[in-house]
């Protein structure tokens, strides 16, 4: 089946739909806001019952590549001509494999039940249960309205330079047209949910009582996924959303809070924290007063139970001037927040980049291994898109990527937390460019493998599967995962 699912094609759709100004009226303002008085509203807002299980993260707020690693496999999405197949690798047969089971099913309509409309860039995929979900949010550029309006306004705008774009990366004017098609199905769609059989027989879809912007539910409980959003005058709203029937409701969040994590049974929050009130920054004479406040201004770290409203306070940090104000925290893991700090050796010098680890258990700070051989090296989200028992174990392989300031972003390293080490590595070519390219640790498998990216071609991954200590002791003795055709 032909995939040509190329960057071309992809900026040529999202600069058509930017001219064309269908922005989600539903996204949140991510402008910092006041801090709530001390008698500021913590129960819920509505009854919220106690989280059926342990949480665990859907979505790491990358957009371009949603996996899931459920132990024995890994789910992720194969891209097509205006959809995408939910698929799954095999760890135990190394075989990806289309999520259907559906006898003569072509997997090229909704009639099966892997299929995805569109690019599949504003989804989580995970497992709960002997179910596989999709949760799509309302886009970011959504539309209203039908076909017809979408493709005289939107796919037939500047038509024929998209044709001549296409036919230079083998995309013919049908493929071109059926990839807009799949577009506007993904775009016009209200939020919901696509709940699979595990084996694939069947599938039903939901749509949630509420619409609610990309990457805000990022976390699960087995029987609901939750996240917050900020709204305007600094309103922030607390969502768990049924997996039943992607029934919608909110739980109380102070002014200017986020939910930034989740582990156990608790949800991880950070808020701005101002000695004074923030004067709104959206009014433009406000600016000055509004940054001057912010100068003495603290991020709060918290748990927090959804059910109860009931919240303790982990730590905080300085405000260092980005939109959170937290742009330092990177992530958590085993109860621990990793933070990024940056010196200058001089005034104007080249910033240097360190990682401290605050163990909420113990009170106690403890520094990752520095200096860090790369200045480049930045650390990815600890916490792993992984059911709660194997992403409490993969976390212990912290992940750094970095750039050899030639090839964009193509170096990483993994560090044992447990062992202390630091390692890099190995290098393999890029299939498409021939740069070179970092073999890269993406999931954990119950039996003690890595799954690794190996290459990259035209718009996929290919992988492998190697043993972890092994492989961190420089083996390469792969055993490659037979992708889909």
């Amino acid at each position: 089946m032909k995939r040509p699912y190329c960057m071309m094609l992809a900026l040529a759709l999202a600069a058509s739909l930017a001219a064309c100004g269908g922005a989600d009226g539903n996204a949140p303002s991510a402008t910092a806001a006041p801090e709530a008085a001390a008698t500021a509203e913590t129960a819920p807002a509505e009854e919220t019952p106690a989280p059926a299980g342990d949480f665990y993260e859907v979505d790491d707020g990358n957009p371009a590549t949603p996996t899931f690693n459920a132990g024995d496999a890994c789910y992720l999405l194969d891209p097509h001509i205006g959809y995408c197949l939910v698929t799954k690798i095999d760890y135990a047969t190394a075989q990806q494999q289309v999520l259907c089971s559906v006898p003569g099913c072509a997997h090229d309509s909704d009639a099966c039940p892997a299929y995805v409309p569109g690019y599949g860039r504003e989804v989580a995929l995970f497992t709960a249960g002997d179910k596989v979900y999709v949760y799509h949010s309302i886009a970011t550029m959504h539309y209203e309205g039908s076909w017809e309006d979408y493709e005289a306004e939107v796919v037939r705008n500047h038509w024929e330079e998209k044709v001549a774009q296409a036919a230079q990366e083998g995309v013919t004017e049908e493929e071109l047209l059926a990839t807009y098609r799949g577009r506007y199905v993904e775009q016009s769609a209200p939020a919901g949910l696509f709940i699979i059989d595990g084996d694939g027989t069947s599938r039903r879809e939901v749509t949630c009582t509420r619409d609610i912007g990309p990457s805000a539910l990022r976390w699960c409980d087995g029987a609901a996924l939750y996240g917050s959003e900020m709204q305007a005058g600094g309103k922030a709203v607390g969502y768990r959303v049924s997996l039943a029937d992607g029934s919608v409701t909110t739980f109380a969040l102070q002014p200017y809070e986020w939910v930034t994590g989740a582990e156990g049974n608790r949800l991880l929050t950070r808020r701005i924290v101002t000695q004074t009130p923030l004067p709104d920054p959206t009014i433009g004479e406000n600016q000055e007063a509004y940054q001057a406040v912010l100068q003495t201004a603290v991020v709060e770290y918290d748990w927090l139970d959804p059910a109860t409203g009931e919240r303790s306070k982990i730590l905080e940090r300085p405000h260092d001037g980005s939109t959170n104000g937290s742009r330092d925290f990177y992530g958590l893991w085993d109860g621990k927040l990793y933070f990024e700090e940056q010196t200058s050796a001089s005034e104007g010098g080249p910033y240097q980049r360190s990682y401290s680890v605050y163990d909420s258990a113990a009170g106690t700070w403890q520094d990752l291994p520095k200096p860090l051989p790369d200045p480049t090296m930045t650390l990815s989200d600890p916490a792993a898109t992984a059911l709660p028992e194997i992403a409490a174990r993969q976390g212990r392989y912290l992940r750094f990527h970095g750039s050899d300031n030639v090839h964009g972003e193509n170096l990483a390293w993994v560090l044992d937390q447990q062992a202390g080490e630091l390692t890099a590595m190995p290098m393999e070519e890029n299939a498409d460019s021939g740069a070179p390219w970092a073999v890269t640790p993406c999931a954990l498998t119950n039996d003690g493998r890595f799954l690794v990216q190996t290459t990259y071609h035209e718009g996929r991954y290919a992988y492998a599967l190697i043993g972890a200590e092994a492989f961190l002791q420089g083996s390469t003795d792969y055993t490659p995962v037979k992708m889909l055709a």
